[in-house]
């Protein structure tokens, strides 16, 4: 059975899962047609509160999801489930271990989807966060995003949370070196797991001693998936950020914020959509180039200089400046500015529509 976009949206605004489930393979398969989806669904963004899940590979992040969402669920909540993995070399497919670890939740409340990191150096592709926003558009009061792991450049998760975990196992050593300054010191909430080992006492100083350093001081919650012990409390914490921050400020922006590493990513498919509808191969005779950004730009704003390559002539330059009406279908605004034929250039700026 096909849809057409404005019933798909209608069915997904309406919380249909198998229509939810739809959309994210639309969004995975085509960018452009899943940013054209979400705008149709703008008016029901901004009521989920985004929980960001990530830290270091090892540290029980799946085990943890699938606890919390349960706990979640017990209080009453809708849950929905973005678990982020690794990309199989062969497929470029999520290789679904943490899907796995995670389990289905049992219950018509909840919904756990794996996508894969296509290799995306931030963490998220510009499709994993459209399936978040269309999560977020189903009715799910809550929507837990798991990262693969954290690296110092894994920051996307934390711009589009509106409240970012990061869990750390015990003996960390080195890895508490490697991180703290970079996601670590944009948290939230910081999580010691497998609390019921004794290592993780160690674990937990560790973490004090570096939270001195830090601007703020985020709360240290031990926990065990296990046993348990320190979930109640996480889930309470948790739930206390929403009652105070909610999701105002995505909801003031009409979804989650934009960010420069999301720009890039909707460029590039953009591109890639020009070269399958364009009658020549736009990678073979143009070559774009990312342009500083101005001191008053917001990281919703790209500046983008497109040059002749080899082969290039400005009747190629021409059918591009003509070809980027369909940047509405990327979920960007182009406008283009005259181009520099002795140079052999044009200079495009990029935004997200009002």
């Amino acid at each position: 059975m096909s849809f057409s976009l404005d019933d798909l949206a209608r069915r997904v605004g309406a919380g249909e899962r198998p229509a939810l489930a739809r959309a994210l393979s639309l969004v995975e398969r085509d960018v452009s047609s899943g940013a054209t989806l979400v705008a149709r669904l703008a008016q029901q963004l901004g009521r989920a509160h985004v929980v960001g899940i990530t830290g270091p590979p090892g540290a029980g992040k799946s085990t943890l999801v699938g606890v919390l969402a349960r706990q979640f669920l017990e209080r009453g909540q809708r849950v929905a489930v973005l678990a982020v993995d690794p990309s199989s070399p062969v497929s470029g497919g999520a290789l679904l271990g943490d899907r796995f670890r995670i389990g289905e939740c049992a219950d018509d409340r909840s919904f756990v989807r794996s996508t894969a990191t296509r290799g995306s150096l931030g963490g998220l592709t510009a499709a994993a966060r459209q399936m978040v926003r269309l999560m977020d558009a189903a009715g799910y009061d809550l929507v837990l995003v798991e990262t693969v792991g954290t690296g110092q450049s894994e920051i996307d998760v934390a711009e589009l949370a509106d409240s970012l975990l990061v869990i750390f196992p015990p003996g960390l050593g080195d890895e508490l070196q490697a991180i703290k300054a970079g996601i670590l010191e944009l948290a939230d909430l910081l999580v010691v797991s497998k609390s019921d080992t004794g290592a993780a006492v160690q674990a937990g100083q560790s973490l004090q001693s570096a939270a001195r350093m830090w601007r703020k001081a985020p709360p240290i919650h031990p926990v065990s998936a296990l046993s348990g012990a320190g979930i109640a409390a996480l889930a309470d914490a948790i739930l206390a950020r929403t009652d105070q921050a909610g999701s105002a400020a995505r909801a003031a922006s009409g979804g989650a914020p934009v960010t420069r590493g999301a720009m890039v990513e909707r460029f590039e498919a953009l591109w890639r959509e020009l070269g399958r509808r364009l009658p020549f191969s736009a990678a073979e005779h143009l070559a774009p180039q990312l342009l500083d950004a101005a001191a008053d730009d917001p990281a919703s704003r790209l500046r983008v200089r497109i040059s002749l390559g080899e082969g290039g002539s400005a009747l190629h330059l021409g059918a591009v400046a003509g070809a980027l009406a369909f940047a509405d279908a990327s979920g960007l605004r182009c406008t283009v500015g005259e181009p520099d034929v002795a140079g052999g250039s044009l200079d495009l700026l990029l935004d997200v529509p009002a």
